[in-house]
């Protein structure tokens, strides 16, 4: 009987440090990435939802035909 207490399947898991700083410069964006990824969250956060009279209309009505709460 073994001591070890690693599976064989756990060495296949192992990442290097190097691996690991190789895929940490990867995510890093470049300033035009950044620059481009901030113009698209400024759009973004300035996009307002409003719905439709349509769909307001069936929303008022469903609620209209539900009993009201105590």
């Amino acid at each position: 009987m073994s001591n070890f207490t690693l599976s064989p399947l756990s060495t296949l898991c192992l990442v290097t440090d190097s691996e690991i700083k190789s895929l940490q410069q990867e995510e890093t964006l470049t300033r035009e990435e950044q620059a481009c990824f901030e113009d698209t969250k400024a759009a973004l956060n300035t996009v307002r939802y409003s719905p439709r009279a349509a769909t307001l209309q069936v929303i008022f009505d469903y609620a209209a035909s539900r009993p009201a709460l105590k």
